[in-house]
């Protein structure tokens, strides 16, 4: 009888007893294969930073020599189930270390991601924050903080909110606020009377800003205007520049506009008015512009919009400049004045959410380009490897 059988004897029965078999070479085999299979599982990626421009995501994290690549999966505006493929509409990126970027995304969108690693065994798992879904993340605004300044108001994110940006010293007075006429277009005001509330006396406050002013001595503040309500328009406002983003240091800027608008002007009902007025020696690198509407009551609406800057540099300046572009805002003509070295080089004009909308071949020391096509608003001229102009269109 073998070592695993054995008799047992009770009063009555002769039973036979069968051990069972234990294969420990088996078992190890088994347990060292199933180990293996945990223990060379894909890592998670290792995620130690993450930043959204206005048109791109940029990110950093750790690089493991068992993960051959990443894949990122992401889409515009909701959230999603990820998969292989993607699902409908998702986009896919993949990068194989880090640092690394998506670009090309819209300005202030919301963005859904999800991120998982590939080794060369298997696939890890998707990876974010939670492990609940694709991480929400948002584009940032391509707020104005340059010249040319152009601010249409159109970008909620760059709308300031709260002191000392946005302050109300009325008694009683509302703040600013950002609205939307009935084309779409979104402009900036403040109110002397409410059906609500009746007359108020407004002291309302609001800056933008920094504007970085460097090398920029002699500028142009133009704004357009109206008091909306032709039988109530004669609204109070001034229009400060200054160095400081403090109301008490704006309030004794030397440079300033002061109007209370006149019934039946330009500025009085639904149409819009221009106004402008000249800043000259200015010294600082920084510049601020702060909308007051003040010294009024029981009118009805103030409105702003079209907020812009832009440098008065004379054509004598431009010829010490290896390149450059005027009139600076432009309409239907663009000029582009450059050094003979440049002649042959490619350049591109790029809208505010970073589409290329214009590209070609600087031709001469003076190079015309028809922009009759382009839209109202800031533009970027770039050429070669490391010159770039912000110019507006002024339609």
């Amino acid at each position: 009888m073998s070592n695993n059988n054995f008799l047992l004897f009770t009063n009555k029965f002769i039973i036979f007893i069968k051990k069972p078999v234990f294969n420990m070479k088996k078992i190890t085999i088994l347990f060292i294969l199933l180990s293996a299979t945990y223990f060379s599982q894909c890592p998670n990626p290792t995620i130690t930073s993450w930043m959204m421009t206005s048109t791109s995501a940029d990110f950093n994290g750790t690089n493991d020599p068992s993960i051959i690549s990443y894949e990122i999966q992401y889409n515009e505006g909701s959230t999603f189930t990820p998969g292989t493929p993607a699902p409908a509409g998702v986009q896919t990126f993949t990068f194989t270390s880090f640092p690394s970027s998506i670009t090309g995304l819209s300005i202030a969108t919301d963005y859904y991601f999800t991120i998982r690693s590939i080794c060369a065994s298997d696939t890890g798992s998707w990876y974010d924050n939670g492990n609940n879904g694709p991480d929400l993340w948002t584009t940032s605004a391509d707020c104005p903080d340059a010249i040319p300044y152009f601010n249409d108001f159109e970008t909620a994110s760059c709308w300031p909110f709260g002191p000392p940006w946005h302050t109300n010293n009325g008694n009683p007075g509302n703040y600013w606020y950002y609205t939307s006429d009935n084309t779409g277009n979104t402009f900036a005001g403040s109110d002397s009377w409410t059906l609500n509330q009746g007359a108020l006396s407004p002291d309302c406050w609001v800056v933008f800003g920094p504007i970085d002013m460097t090398g920029i001595t002699d500028a142009n503040l133009a704004w357009k205007v109206r008091g909306v309500d032709p039988a109530w328009c004669q609204e109070n406002y001034t229009i400060y520049f200054g160095n400081d983003y403090n109301i008490s240091s704006l309030e004794n800027s030397t440079y300033f506009f002061n109007e209370t608008i006149a019934s039946g002007g330009d500025a009085c009902g639904t149409s819009w008015a221009q106004r402008s007025f000249a800043i000259s020696g200015y010294t600082h690198n920084e510049g601020y512009i702060a909308l007051r509407h003040h010294g009024v009551s029981d009118m009805f609406q103030i409105h702003f919009d079209d907020l812009e800057i832009t440098s008065t540099v004379s054509t004598n300046e431009i010829e010490s400049i290896d390149m450059d572009i005027y009139p600076n805002p432009a309409n239907n003509i663009l000029n582009i004045k450059s050094d003979s070295k440049y002649i042959g080089t490619k350049y591109a004009i790029i809208d505010n959410s970073g589409k290329i909308v214009l590209t070609g071949l600087i031709s001469s020391n003076l190079t015309r380009l028809n922009t009759e096509n382009l839209s109202h608003g800031i533009y970027l001229f770039s050429a070669g490897d490391n010159i770039k102009r912000k110019f507006i269109i002024s339609k």
